[in-house]
């Protein structure tokens, strides 16, 4: 290995370091954003039970840790500590792909959808490989020869 070698697998590993670093700090950012979210929404269940629940129902007060506990039992009862999918996600997804849709000039009436059943999709690469990628350079010559046309 000469100098100039040396010196680029010194930087490769340099800068792998740092990626690596970079996503370790993001990790541990995340998790601290996490706990501190779940410390203020147990503030927020605190204020929120102490200020209904007594002059609703004529419950006691909680305290704090009380109200954190009750965090974390709704967590396990009612949701997950991870990502779930829900039909507001869902909805999200489809309201974005009108847009793209709209964007790339796909009207909702026009939409095409593979044949069959969504595992289709498995093809889809080797089928650009295989036609797509020269039936698209076909059409692109088609829509210029058209373009020059409409010019003369």
């Amino acid at each position: 290995m000469n100098h100039e070698d040396v010196k680029n697998h010194v930087s490769h590993h340099r800068k792998r370091g740092v990626k690596v670093l970079r996503i370790v700090g993001m990790t541990l950012v995340g998790i601290m954003a996490a706990i501190l979210f779940g410390f203020l929404f147990a503030l927020f269940i605190k204020l929120l039970w102490n200020w209904l629940m007594p002059a609703l129902f004529s419950v006691k007060e909680i305290t704090y840790w009380q109200a954190f506990g009750i965090f974390i039992l709704a967590k396990l009862l009612f949701g997950s500590f991870g990502h779930h999918q829900d039909d507001h996600h869902d909805h999200f997804h489809k309201k974005i792909g009108a847009k793209w849709h709209r964007f790339i000039g796909i009207e909702d009436d026009e939409e095409w959808q593979p044949k069959g059943s969504h595992k289709n999709w498995k093809y889809y690469r080797r089928y650009w490989k295989a036609e797509g990628k020269a039936a698209f350079e076909d059409y692109i010559g088609r829509m210029e020869k058209e373009k020059a046309e409409e010019k003369e």
